[in-house]
């Protein structure tokens, strides 16, 4: 498939989701698992349904790991920050991303709240709406605002921080020059959490790393990884991270 077969069938694995939440009103509901709420699973169902038919394996948050025909991977968060919206918080999305054996090829971020549609394809660049995106120029942890995951670590000082609990989200936000950076110091996240929004920011010219030095991209369910994004090379390793990764 080409690149713009792979962002059509995104697309459409992401218009699943919204249409399959557009008339779901029980968002507080729990799902099966205590750390799972009913709409994960209404929204795991509808995306699994489509993206099934084009034969490609998949790795999904709720459902784990389906073997498809294909030899690339769909890595899926039906809702990432679903406890937002639980809350009915606006920050809570869509994160897709195909995997091949070169890492990430393509991957879209829909904001379920709002509608906002970031995506990014292998040396193709990252897009906001259609449009360009890039980071901040930022180079100095005490000028930057940052996004976290979990406390802000003891060792870091910025200007400001965020922690709005989505971390697709919070990366594109440092892909489109919203945050200066990111970081996972709890290192409590699955790869459905963060690949599209890794190679979205790695698109936009931002920087990425792990907080262990860790490679970020992978196919184990069970494996926690601490993600970290910077708008540039001096404030991700500000952030603790000696080694980027590159794309």
């Amino acid at each position: 498939m080409t690149s713009n077969s792979w962002i059509k069938l995104l697309d459409q694995t992401a218009q699943a989701v919204v249409d399959a939440l557009s008339a779901f009103d029980r968002w507080g509901d729990g799902g099966d698992r205590p750390d799972q709420y009913l709409l994960d699973q209404i929204a795991d169902t509808a995306a699994i349904e489509v993206l099934q038919t084009s034969g490609v394996s998949i790795l999904s948050e709720e459902s784990g790991f389906l073997q498809g025909e294909n030899s690339e991977l769909v890595i899926v968060d039906p809702v990432d920050g679903s406890t937002n919206a639980s809350r009915r918080i606006p920050h809570y999305c869509t994160s897709l991303c195909v995997v091949d054996d070169q890492g990430p090829l393509v991957g879209l971020v829909l904001n379920l709240a709002n509608g906002e549609r970031f995506h990014a394809t292998r040396s193709g660049g990252a897009f906001l709406n259609g449009q360009p995106i890039g980071p901040t120029k930022c180079g100095q942890m005490s000028e930057s605002i940052i996004g976290v995951a979990g406390p802000l670590p003891d060792n870091i000082s910025p200007s400001q921080y965020r922690s709005f609990g989505a971390a697709a989200l919070d990366l594109c936000s440092v892909a489109a020059g919203r945050l200066d950076g990111y970081i996972d110091p709890l290192a409590h996240h699955g790869v459905w959490d963060y690949a599209a929004g890794i190679l979205i920011c790695q698109e936009a010219g931002a920087v990425v790393g792990e907080l262990q030095g860790r490679e970020l991209i992978h196919s184990d369910h069970s494996l926690r990884l601490g993600p970290i994004a910077a708008a540039t090379p001096e404030l991700l390793n500000q952030l603790g991270v000696e080694r980027q990764i590159d794309r």
